[in-house]
C-alpha cells in the first residue's frame, strides 16, 4: 500500500474522463496501447477482455495497476453488450471508445480539445476521431465520408474509435441497439446507429480527426471482424436495411439539423485577428 500510494495518484471516485478499450487477442499491441492511454495523465481505464487466448489477459492483468484501472472480463460477447456494460460501469462524465488495434497519440491537445467541445456544447453526445460521415447513407461506399481533418464539425454520423460520448446522453437515448448482432457476432454500424437516434432525440454529433490507425485513408484492417467474413457482410446488410427503414423518412429532418448546429458553430466561433475587418473611428 505503501508503494502504490507513493507511485500514483489516489482512487477518485468521479474521474474527468474514461477510457473504455475492447480487447480480444491483440496482445502485440497492449504495450503501445498502454503507453499512449497512460500519456494522457491518470485517468480511469476500463479493459474490456472478451475472452481472448493470446496471453492478452495476463498481460492486461500486469499493467491495471493505478487505484483507478478496473479489469472486466467476458467470454467473446462481442463490442455491443461489452461496451454497454463498461459504459454503466464508468464514474466519469464522458468516456472515450479505443479499439485494441489503435495507437494512441502521447500529445493531449486532441484530448484537451475534445473535452472543452463537451463542456462548451452541452447537446453533444457523440465525438467521433476515425471516420465521419456528411449524408445519412449507412454504406460508407454510398455516404459522404469525411476521414482526416482535426477541424470540429457536427456530422450525421461516425465511426468507432476514439469515440466519445457523454454518458448522461447514452443513457437516456437506450444505449447501443442489442439487435444489431447476437452474442459473439460483429454488429456493423452500431456505432451509426446510435448516432442518428441522438440527433433525432434532441442531441448532437460532431467529428474531429485524431490518428489511433494512422494518416486519413491508410487504415489496414488485418483482424477482429474483417476475419468473420461472410458473417460480417450479412451483419452489415441487414443492419444497413435496418437503419434504411428505422431513420430514411427523417434523412431531410436530420441533414437540416447538422446544417443547424453547423451554421450556429461558425456564428459562434471567434473570428482570427487577420480577418477581422479594420477598426472604425
Amino acid at each position: 500500500k505503501a508503494r502504490r500510494a507513493a507511485a500514483h495518484a489516489p482512487y477518485r471516485d468521479r474521474s474527468r474522463l474514461a477510457f473504455i478499450v475492447h480487447s480480444f487477442n491483440r496482445i502485440a499491441n497492449i504495450d503501445r496501447l498502454v503507453a499512449g492511454l497512460r500519456s494522457q495523465g491518470d485517468h480511469e481505464l476500463i479493459v474490456c477482455e472478451d475472452g481472448s487466448v493470446d496471453g492478452s489477459a495476463e498481460k492486461w492483468w500486469s499493467l491495471l495497476e493505478r487505484p483507478n484501472d478496473f479489469f472486466i472480463h467476458s467470454n467473446d460477447l462481442h463490442e455491443i453488450r461489452v461496451l454497454d456494460r463498461a459504459i454503466d460501469f464508468a464514474r466519469a462524465e464522458v468516456v472515450c471508445v479505443v479499439q485494441d488495434d489503435d495507437d494512441v497519440p502521447h500529445d493531449t491537445a486532441w484530448l484537451d480539445a475534445a473535452l472543452e467541445r463537451f463542456a462548451r456544447h452541452p447537446r453533444l453526445a457523440i465525438l467521433g476521431g476515425f471516420m465521419g460521415y456528411g449524408s445519412f447513407d449507412p454504406d460508407p461506399a454510398k455516404a459522404k465520408q469525411i476521414w482526416g481533418g482535426t477541424e470540429f464539425r457536427f456530422v450525421q454520423h461516425v465511426n468507432i474509435g476514439p469515440y466519445f460520448i457523454r454518458r448522461a446522453a447514452y443513457r437516456d437515448l437506450g444505449g447501443w441497439d442489442h439487435t444489431f448482432s447476437a452474442p459473439g457476432e460483429p454488429g456493423i454500424g452500431f456505432d451509426n446507429e446510435l448516432c442518428l437516434r441522438a440527433w433525432m432525440g434532441g442531441y448532437q454529433v460532431a467529428y474531429s480527426f485524431v490518428p489511433f490507425k494512422g494518416p486519413p485513408g491508410h487504415y489496414a484492417v488485418n483482424g477482429g471482424t474483417a476475419l468473420f467474413s461472410e458473417l460480417r457482410a450479412r451483419n452489415s446488410e441487414r443492419n444497413s436495411a435496418t437503419i434504411f427503414h428505422r431513420y430514411g423518412p427523417y434523412a431531410e429532418r436530420i441533414d437540416q439539423l447538422v446544417v443547424a448546429a453547423n451554421a450556429e458553430l461558425a456564428a459562434t466561433s471567434p473570428v482570427p485577428a487577420r480577418a477581422r475587418p479594420p477598426h472604425q473611428t
